[in-house]
């Protein structure tokens, strides 16, 4: 699994540069594939911390730096579509640079796949949440939801929210056949059809059956498709004077 795994030292995230973090940034793709005909949808650029406990600031910023290294990827022809999660939070906190970025990308940015995942409780301004979710679908870039909670219907404010046009949920631990029927007919309850979920975990080939079984389309997993490393991505031409001031130095450089 080691091979699959980028790292970054996490010191560019420090608030004091002479207090550096000690831990690393990590990264993996993961395909997404349909689950019937392994057809390719996209491959997910998945980012976690290890050594450290983020805090929301710091998430915000790795998130915006995931963005951009996913741009890079698409125009240097390195992946066909990529997938990045962009918290609620984060959104709120750098929208506009999210934006900015965008705008720097015009020709592959309809080729990125945007997730956006939160509690709708702990959204301070809708207002920014949908001018987003409306920007990206202007652009003709998709537009998903990441379940976090135990249950579907548990998160039915933020779907109405998003109105996204997949939802990414984890594999349920059960092997039982009903509990996998009971968990896409909660997912219908939430307005999410099995065609529109992706579920990601799926580890055994007993979870792909079950999986196809329920109806769900797409799925993500070592069952499915192992992870790789990301690749490789260059300097945009012109340099640093074409990007726009990041929130923070980026643990991607």
């Amino acid at each position: 699994m080691t091979a699959t795994i980028k790292r970054w030292s996490a010191r560019p995230l420090a608030r004091d540069s002479s207090h550096p973090l000690e831990g690393d940034v990590c990264a993996t793709m993961w395909p997404t594939r349909t689950l019937a005909e392994r057809e390719r949808w996209f491959d997910e650029l998945y980012v976690w911390t290890e050594g450290f406990q983020a805090s929301t600031t710091q998430r915000a910023r790795i998130q915006v730096a995931a963005l951009d290294h996913a741009l890079r990827m698409l125009e240097c022809e390195s992946a066909d579509s990529v997938a990045v999660t962009l918290s609620f939070g984060t959104v709120e906190r750098h929208m506009d640079a999210i934006i900015r970025r965008l705008q720097l990308y015009p020709l592959v940015s309809h080729r990125l796949v945007v997730i956006l995942r939160g509690v709708a409780d702990r959204v301070r301004s809708q207002y920014r949440i949908r001018a987003l979710i409306d920007y990206l679908r202007s652009g003709q870039i998709t537009v998903g939801y990441r379940v976090s909670a135990p249950r579907v219907t548990m998160e039915i404010r933020a779907l109405d929210l998003v109105q996204p046009e997949f939802a990414k949920v984890l594999a349920p631990a059960s092997d039982r056949e009903e509990f996998w029927k009971d968990f896409v007919s909660e997912a219908r309850v939430a307005g999410i059809v099995p065609q529109s979920l992706i579920v990601a975990g799926l580890e055994t080939e007993r979870q792909l059956e079950l999986a196809r079984q329920a109806g769900i389309r797409f799925g993500q997993g070592n069952a499915v498709r192992p992870s790789f490393q990301p690749p490789q991505t260059r300097e945009r031409r012109g340099g640093a004077r074409d990007m726009p001031d990041p929130p923070t130095r980026s643990p991607f450089l």
